[in-house]
Order: C-alpha cells, then structure tokens, then sequence
C-alpha cells in the first residue's frame, strides 16, 4: 500500500493543535497508510506560509494537504490548492470571516455534523472522522475519552463553556482547565501537552496536575484584577472600546472586562504583537479585526495582527520622558548658580574665594 503524505497547516492555540493532534492519535488504527507532518501558524499568515510552501521541494512530496482552524484569505490559494492537489485537500474550519470563500469550494470543505451547535477545527474533524469507515475501529471507551476532549476544546472555542446555559459546572470548569494548561506551557512544548492529554484522557491528566491546575487558577485570578485596573475607553466606528494590555489571560480579561462594564460595546485587548476583540453583540468583532488588524473570527469573538508594538512605544515614551528631566534639572541647577552668583556682593564673594581656596586676579 501506497504512503500518504499529509502536510496539516493549523493554528496555534489549543484548538488549533486539538484538530491535527486527534488525528495523529487514531493514526494507529484510522491511517495506517499516512504519515502527518504538522506546521503550527499564527493567525493571518497561512496565505503566505502556502505561498512559500508551494515553491518548496516538500510540497512535491505531499499527497494531501489538510488545512485547520483556518481559511486562507485569498481565493487564488484556494485555486493553487484545488490546481496541484484536486481532490486531496481539505479545509476544517469555524471562523465565519472567511464562510463566503469557503462555500466557493465546498467540496473541499468541512461542515458540522449539527448545524445548531457552534463548532471548532477540532470538533470538525471529530464530525469527519465518524464519517470514515476505519472509525468503528475504535472501541467505546476510547470513543467516549476522545468525544470528552473534543467537547472539552470545542466549549472553550466557541465560548460555550461562559455562554450555554445547559453546560454543567463541571464540564465548564473542565474546559478552562484544560485551556489554562495549554497557555501554560511554551509554544514549542504545545502539541506534545495535548497530544499527552488526548493520550492519558482528561480525568487521568486531570488528577496528576491538580496542583498546578489550581495554582495557575489562583495567578489568573490576580492577573486579571491587577490588569484590569488600567483600561482606557475610545470609541471606533461610533461603538464604545474598552482597551487593556495584557500578554496573558487575553480572552479572559476581555470577557471580564465587559462584565464589569456592560456600557461598552466591545473589548480589545492589546499585546506586543496581537489584538484579542470581545463583543457584548452590539459590534462585529471579525468584520472590525478584519478591517483594522488582518485580522477575523466571530462575530463576537476575534483576534488579529498588530502593527505597533505597545512595550516598545512605553519604553521609549519613559526614556523621552527621562531625557526631558535631566534637562529640565540641569536648567534649574544653572538657573540657580547662576542666581546665587548674581545676587553676591564683591565682599561675600571674596570671602567665598578665598574660603575655598581660589585668589582674586
């Protein structure tokens, strides 16, 4: 049998590396025949990531070409796609910025099993993968191990796990725990954690990390309240923002921030380099990321690129500020020696010559 060759694109989060993770994990039983090679991509940069990757002697190699959590914004790499790989790629993915692009080449791309439930990449793949023959292969408990996950990662996506009111608490507190620990971790240490979780399944990792779990809960908790307490409003396109740095924490500080102030009609969310946008629904969050940042998402849930770097402007505003009073110090000293030297009478100042030891000519 014939090896394929599948090249995934994906996103970098944990829904991002939930999709392809899941299939590395049923690869034993549901793709014997395949070898996965993963590429990690931040958000905006998959049109150019394909554009170089299509020139590269790896693509050449490949067989298929699997595309996750993300849509390329362009539909002439949509056309490079359908032109060197036909019918052997695929596109899992939720965001509604790129829907329109994705329904031109719907034969390539993945939809929800259940249209009423707001889906992920991973959840998408999830769908696809009952729908092959190799899935009754899996056994029920492992069947019922990976769904849990799935679920797991899918309610926190999608926001589910603050906004569904059907969703227990325990399955909440599930879904943020397992994103916490994903954020946890360093970026080149992230589809080894998930791919660790989806091994073990979520009660056993869950049980072995209960200490670290709690301990990140307890820094959130402080990170939030000591960043929340500098926001600055502005408003953009006649809506009211709410505008807070943070590094960490970025989607739970924008949801707590409208929380705690329901006037605003969205939060945004800066850090070195990305923009996180929460909408209370009074804006559209995606088609505003999309416009300003090269950016997109949901409705009430995006994120995009940011072209200035705040800690860079900070530092340099100290350092302009710094200058400026040494200078304004340096006029004040001279101002006043040169008042007290001024204000001496010939007699006073030839005491104080000769008192430190200088001779009159």
């Amino acid at each position: 049998m014939a090896k394929r060759n599948i090249k995934i694109f994906s996103h970098n989060d944990l829904d991002g590396f939930g999709a392809p993770v899941l299939v590395k994990t049923v690869q034993d039983v549901m793709f014997p025949d395949a070898e996965f090679d993963l590429t990690s991509i931040g958000a905006g940069r998959i049109d150019s990531e394909l554009d170089y990757w299509f020139k590269s002697p790896e693509a050449a190699t490949a067989t298929d070409v699997w595309i996750m959590d993300m849509t390329p914004d362009s539909e002439h790499t949509m056309q490079e796609l359908n032109q060197q790989f036909a019918n052997h790629w695929l596109v899992f993915d939720h965001h509604e910025t790129e829907a329109a692009l994705r329904q031109k080449f719907a034969a390539n791309t993945v939809k929800p099993a259940d249209a009423k439930i707001s889906p992920s990449a991973t959840s998408l793949v999830w769908d696809w993968l009952k729908t092959l023959p190799g899935f009754v292969k899996l056994n029920q408990e492992r069947q019922q191990q990976l769904a849990e996950l799935v679920e797991l990662i899918r309610a926190y996506d999608t926001w589910d796990w603050q906004n569904d009111p059907d969703m227990s608490e325990k399955e909440r507190q599930a879904a943020d725990d397992f994103n916490q620990l994903f954020w946890f971790y360093p970026l080149d240490h992230s589809e080894a954690f998930v791919q660790s979780v989806f091994d073990k399944g979520w009660t056993a990792y869950r049980q072995d990390n209960d200490l670290l779990i709690q301990t990140l809960n307890e820094r959130r908790a402080k990170y939030l309240k000591s960043h929340l307490k500098d926001v600055v409003e502005a408003t953009a396109d006649g809506h009211r923002f709410g505008i807070v740095y943070a590094s960490d924490y970025k989607s739970e500080i924008a949801h707590e921030l409208l929380v705690q102030q329901p006037d605003l009609d969205a939060a945004l969310v800066i850090s070195p380099k990305s923009v996180s946008l929460r909408s209370n629904g009074k804006v559209d969050v995606a088609k505003f990321a999309e416009t300003y940042y090269q950016g997109g998402g949901h409705a009430d849930a995006a994120g995009g690129r940011l072209d200035i770097n705040p800690i860079r402007l900070g530092e340099q505003a100290v350092a302009d500020e710094l200058e400026q009073m040494t200078s304004v110090k340096k006029e004040e000293k001279a101002e006043t020696e040169s008042t007290l030297a001024d204000n001496l009478d010939p007699d006073m100042a030839a005491k104080l010559a000769a008192l430190f030891g200088k001779k009159e000519d």
